[in-house]
């Protein structure tokens, strides 16, 4: 290394980093993106996910019990069917005034558990449904039928039967 901090008179110690650097971006941005679900060795399987559905009106309550199937925004593939319903009056956490936290049912609102039965594939990394959308705990889903547009989060996942 001469005076200057480069290699051989040509190249800086920078350059090299610099390189390196980049070097680490690319690599890192392959193994991202190239180890996606579609790769991966999937079984079909028959699963039912609950979705609970929380603070709706009367309205979405009466358009989830008409059942009906799940399907993209656009009705162009079917991703499931509503196959149970409950509803229960829903609550919220409030603060009263001495600072005391109490559950406070809300008027006019409810909380659905809605069961939906799909066809599916199971993988390494999860389950995903006909659009190869991951189905899992936790995970915020939109609900789309002939009668109402709504979401909710996915509370539990039942394999019912692996298909071939």
């Amino acid at each position: 290394m001469d005076k200057n901090g480069k290699i051989f008179g040509k190249v800086s110690i920078i350059d090299i980093g610099f390189v390196l650097v980049i070097a680490a971006v690319i690599f890192g941005a392959y193994m991202r993106f190239s180890s996606g679900a579609g790769k991966l060795v999937t079984t079909p399987t028959k699963f039912e996910y609950v979705v609970k559905v929380s603070n709706v009106r009367q309205f979405t309550v009466d358009a989830l019990i008409k059942k009906g199937y799940i399907t993209d925004k656009k009705y162009e593939a079917v991703l499931g069917e509503i196959v149970d319903v409950k509803v229960e009056e829903a609550h919220m956490e409030s603060v009263t005034a001495e600072g005391e936290v109490v559950d406070t049912a809300l008027p006019e609102r409810y909380t659905c558990y809605v069961t939906i039965r799909s066809d599916g594939k199971e993988g390494q990394n999860g389950y995903f449904n006909a659009k190869n959308d991951e189905i899992s705990v936790g995970r915020n889903l939109n609900i789309y039928t002939k009668y109402v547009s709504t979401s909710g989060g996915i509370e539990s996942i039942r394999i019912l039967k692996q298909t071939s």
